[in-house]
């Protein structure tokens, strides 16, 4: 990896902490917490707005800790705390990044998106562009980013079976990760979107209490002296090609093209986290607009302070294990948080630990479950012009949970072995490149119209994927897709060029079509503003009353 210290060749793994007949039980108990806790919500589910929106009823305590919860997956818990224990302040700039990303949705769309009403994005593009070629776009986008994140998060539990359970074979990770998504299929199953935001707020209070307790553990070692801690980071720090030190910049922002590889990965965080359609879609979920504001400002605020314990320990790492005791090589970086908290807290915390890691898949894949299921029903449904039964829908929502669910399990086992970390920073370009434009677009922008939404949104598509083709996720590199293999062109994340082209090929799109509606855009001004509806302005809404929809003319322009 670009900027990675100099060491001799990776040594084999030897395993000294792991503490599986503590982690197994510990993790028993706390599913067995969540499907009680998530049965509970099953009695409130009448029709398909209960199960895929909870009624609207969430509230903003409730959702803010959901939102949260929703990006902290394995790789930003434990691999972030390896990155920071080896590279100091520039991994801690990365991770100000997802603080940022929070940020970004708060002040754009939170609580617009949330005004104007509806169950996924093709709503929303719906009230700017023809409704069937919209709904089609936003099942598109949706469906690839939930399938693509979905495969990654179960492929990470290879990992957690790996370091905290001490299972290394193919068959045992693959146990583990059908386990693990059955559960969460039954989860999603029975209690829908309520249901899986309970769990959620399991998820939020668990991994936010075992980074508390580590981090309070480290302020005892040091008797709340934060700053022997940094200098004990700064001297133990493993050395560096170019002389660099922990607590200042240049050990991966470097020279040259190095400083652009990390730059972009900063930027791509930035535009693309909070547009990730499992997390934007919490926004519909909320009672109102003001809820939606204030749970995105709550969960940023709830990420700071998150972030903040993983620096500290992070830098405690090095500082209490030594250079030559924590995750050397991009591999190796998550034994170092299960290292530490061994030498801290002794075997319940690892156990604990193991427990909870396994808890943060199953939020991330319930969310990513609740998202396609939303959009594959809704969006589908709607783009064919159909509208079910209310008792009907309700009974294919659920079936498609368990469709969708099923199929991305198989799917995620089948890649256990591959190196499949790419599709997680993929994922997240696509909802940069793929989301941000359309929604900045459908919102703000008055001459914005159907060609807009499809040059956005599929060319946004179109060059992330290309570019992730030829780029070092899938070859020419020891952890690429396919390491032995080397036709890679782009060392940089994709977000940093797919981004601005997609936002370029919406404006190009829009102005080259002669299809224009102002009314459309005043009232979705003031449906974004305020939330309500001019009675009779575009017909009757699909989804329902106060919910988005348009009906176009065949020809597609404006009336």
């Amino acid at each position: 990896m670009t900027g990675a210290p100099a060491a001799p060749p990776m040594p084999p793994l030897v395993n000294t902490w792991a503490e599986p007949g503590i982690t197994v039980p510990v993790a028993v108990a706390i599913a067995i917490l969540v499907i009680v806790v998530v049965y509970s919500a099953r009695s409130g589910i009448r029709d398909s707005d209960d199960f895929l929106l909870a009624g609207r009823g969430i509230g903003s305590k409730s959702n803010s800790l959901a939102l949260a919860a929703g990006p902290i997956i394995y790789s930003n818990i434990v691999i972030i705390t390896g990155h920071v224990a080896l590279n100091g302040f520039d991994a801690v700039f990365l991770l100000t990044s997802f603080t940022v990303s929070m940020l970004l949705g708060l002040l754009l769309f939170a609580s617009p998106v949330r005004n104007l009403g509806g169950h996924t994005l093709g709503d929303l593009f719906a009230l700017r562009a023809r409704e069937r070629p919209a709904r089609i776009a936003s099942a598109v986008v949706t469906l690839l980013v939930c399938a693509m994140f979905a495969t990654y998060t179960l492929g990470s539990i290879s990992l957690i079976s790996s370091r905290m359970l001490e299972i290394d074979s193919r068959t045992g990770q693959a146990l583990v990760a059908g386990t693990v998504g059955l559960i969460v299929v039954l989860c999603v199953f029975m209690g829908g979107m309520l249901g899986v935001t309970r769990m959620l707020v399991v998820k939020a209070v668990l991994v936010l209490a075992v980074v508390a307790v580590l981090t309070l553990l480290v302020l005892a070692e040091y008797k709340l002296n934060l700053l022997d801690l940094l200098r004990d980071a700064e001297t133990n720090a493993v050395p560096h090609p170019s002389g660099h030190g922990m607590l200042g910049p240049g050990r991966v922002f470097g020279e040259g093209s190095d400083r652009w590889v990390h730059v972009s990965k900063v930027f791509s965080i930035v535009v693309g986290v909070a547009a990730m359609p499992f997390l934007f879609m919490r926004n519909f979920a909320v009672t109102d607009g003001r809820a939606a504001r204030r749970s995105a400002g709550w969960a940023a605020i709830i990420i700071v302070g998150f972030f903040a314990c993983v620096t500290v320990i992070g830098l405690s790492a090095v500082s209490i294990l030594g250079p030559k005791n924590i995750g050397l090589f991009p591999p190796q970086r998550d034994i170092t948080l299960p290292k530490l908290a061994d030498e801290l807290g002794g075997q319940w915390m690892v156990g604990g630990l193991g427990a909870v890691a396994l808890l943060v898949v199953a939020g991330v894949f319930a969310a990513l479950l609740m998202s396609a299921v939303t959009s594959f029903t809704k969006d589908i449904n709607a783009g064919r012009g159909r509208r079910p039964d209310p008792a009907a829908e309700l009974k294919a929502i659920r079936r498609n949970v368990l469709i969708l669910g099923c199929v991305a399990i198989v799917v995620a086992i089948a890649f256990l072995p591959e190196q499949t970390r790419i599709l997680s920073p993929t994922s997240i370009d696509l909802g940069g490149a793929a989301v941000l434009p359309a929604v900045v677009y459908a919102i703000f922008w008055r001459r914005f119209n159907t060609a807009g939404l499809m040059w956005s949104v599929y060319g946004g598509i179109a060059v992330t994927m290309v570019m992730m083709i030829f780029s070092n996720g899938v070859s020419g590199d020891p952890g690429a897709l396919f390491p032995d293999a080397d036709f890679k062109i782009f060392d940089i994340e994709v977000g940093l060029v797919s981004v601005p082209v997609a936002f370029l090929l919406g404006y190009l799109g829009t102005i080259t079509s002669r299809e224009r509606d102002d009314a459309a855009f005043a009232e979705i001004q003031v449906r974004a503003l305020t939330g309500a509806v001019a009675p009779g302005r575009r017909g009757e809404p699909v989804g329902g009353p106060g919910e988005p929809g348009r009906r176009r003319a065949a020809s597609g322009e404006a009336p």
